[in-house]
């Protein structure tokens, strides 16, 4: 109720001009002015539902209680029954078990969603490992909901699916996806302008080990669904599945930020006998036209961007395939008349396997194979990907890793060709990662650690690379490299 208080304010001042200005309300001892209040105040609630009204569950609660913070539901589900839209269930942290499948059916609309968040600082785990075999965790067959911050665990089948009702313009953010019995998160049935934002999807395995991806927007999905800072990885089957079947034809998905790896292995690490492709873009019926920026594949048990006979268009720009047990890059069957193949700065490199296998029909453009490149292990930072399975940033964005990133000094920095997407120097880098001058630890990101860094190599000369130090390439770390550094401090 706090936050009524300035419009009380105001409204009683409003009372007292008109006090001051009209003898009539003096005379009818102020009637019309508690009116006025009574109004304000009746909008005041109409116009805020999301502000004013919470729904709470909570693992301890009752669902006979009346959701409030004090006394929560324990059921999700019985918060669905209960939420308008504008309003938030919160769900606190702890372990939430379901033998049955949650299913929210009711839609919000643009300007009124509905939101199903985590309580925040704390980490629900919705457990579903009580389920059958073949029973979904979450049926989101609706539209406009923001979910954020929930582990889906265990379900009999996918941990979550988007379908039925052309279900659309869902947010699904900070989620977890892991050890379900299919994929864990699918997109079906007319699915449509769904945003997957931050999410983790791994160790999903189903008994035949040929159907359970990390993400899924495939078979009957809709278009216009975009994933960005994703990451899957040890899923039985893909990491990402696009395969479309009829009559659904020609939708667009995009993926940006996204990173594909180990797909195909086990939890235990050992290779299982699925697919095990990083992208796989389509089907050989259907057109899937597939939209890849900054995305990012290594040691997937097949392909790492792989093609999969898909008649759509495929753009794959700033892309790094690293050490897949197939093509890093396999995109070998012309799509249909009208439809395009583009790669454009991206990187393929690693000791293991073939490394393309692409069509001359595929418009090509300053990718590592290309000359003048000739990529060698010391073009990057790093090539220990274990950085790439840490925590997320305090942000949720993926973590801040050297892995794959353009070391100081390489041909590949400044290489590329302008496709629009936002890059520092004087020309897009090639590769998944935009080098940043003065970025001395390769995280990505200018800080008080890249400082460190300048500090221990302060000075030397005839050094090399420093260390990453030397950001001006003449051997030697002076003021000419600090100054390097603060141009871009905290970029």
């Amino acid at each position: 109720m706090i936050f009524l208080l300035p419009f009380v304010i105001i409204v009683f001042d409003t009372m007292n001009r008109f006090r001051a200005h009209a003898p009539v309300l003096q005379r009818t001892g102020g009637g019309e002015c508690i009116l006025i209040l009574l109004l304000t105040m009746g909008m005041l609630f109409a116009a805020c539902p999301a502000y004013c009204t919470n729904r709470y569950v909570d693992p301890n609660g009752n669902d006979n209680n009346d959701g409030s913070i004090d006394h929560p539901y324990k059921t999700i589900t019985k918060a669905v029954s209960m939420v308008v839209a504008g309003e938030t269930i919160y769900v606190r942290g702890g372990t939430h078990t379901y033998a049955d499948p949650i299913t929210i059916s009711k839609s919000g609309t643009a300007g009124a969603k509905y939101y199903l968040f985590a309580y925040p600082g704390e980490k629900p785990i919705l457990d579903f490992s009580s389920e059958d075999t073949g029973e979904r965790g979450l049926q989101l067959n609706a539209s406009y909901w923001y979910i954020k911050g929930l582990d889906f665990y265990k379900a009999g089948d996918n941990g979550m699916i988007i379908e039925k009702n052309n279900a659309s313009y869902n947010r699904i953010e900070l989620c977890n996806f892991y050890e379900n019995e299919d994929s864990g998160l699918q997109l079906a049935n007319g699915a449509a302008n769904n945003e997957i934002i931050n999410c983790d999807s791994y160790y999903n395995r189903d008994v035949n080990q040929g159907n359970a991806d990390g993400f899924s927007p495939k078979l009957t999905v809709g278009t216009g669904n975009y994933f960005y800072g994703c990451r899957s990885w040890q899923n039985s089957d893909d990491a990402y599945d696009l395969y479309l079947n009829a009559p659904t034809d020609n939708v667009t998905t995009t993926f940006e930020n996204c990173w594909a790896f180990k797909a195909g292995y086990l939890k235990n690490g050992s290779a299982g006998i699925g697919n095990g492709n990083g992208f796989k873009m389509g089907s050989s019926t259907n057109h899937h036209n597939v939209i890849l920026k900054n995305c990012l594949a290594f040691q997937n048990l097949k392909e790492g961007f792989d093609q999969n006979h898909n008649k759509g268009s495929m753009t794959l720009y700033n892309c790094t395939s690293y050490n897949n047990g197939g093509y890093n890059f396999e995109i070998s069957e012309a799509p249909s008349s009208g439809y395009t193949a583009t790669v454009t700065n991206c990187i393929s490199h690693g000791p293991t396997g073939a490394t393309r296998n692409l069509g001359t029909f595929v418009v090509q453009a300053t990718n590592s194979w290309k000359p003048p490149f000739v990529v060698t292990d010391a073009d990057f930072a790093s090539l220990d990907p274990n950085a790439a399975y840490g925590p997320r940033n305090a942000d949720g964005s993926l973590p801040s890793i050297a892995f794959m990133r353009l070391a100081t000094g390489s041909d590949l920095i400044d290489g590329g060709t302008d496709v629009g997407l936002p890059y520092n120097g004087i020309a897009p880098d090639v590769g998944a990662f935009e080098h940043i001058d003065g970025d001395c630890q390769a995280s990505g990101h200018i800080n008080w650690a890249d400082l460190a860094c300048l500090v221990s190599n302060w000075l030397d000369s005839n050094c090399g690379t420093c260390n990453g130090a030397d950001f001006d390439g003449d051997s030697e770390v002076n003021f000419y490299d600090f100054s390097i550094m603060a141009d871009n401090w905290l970029k």
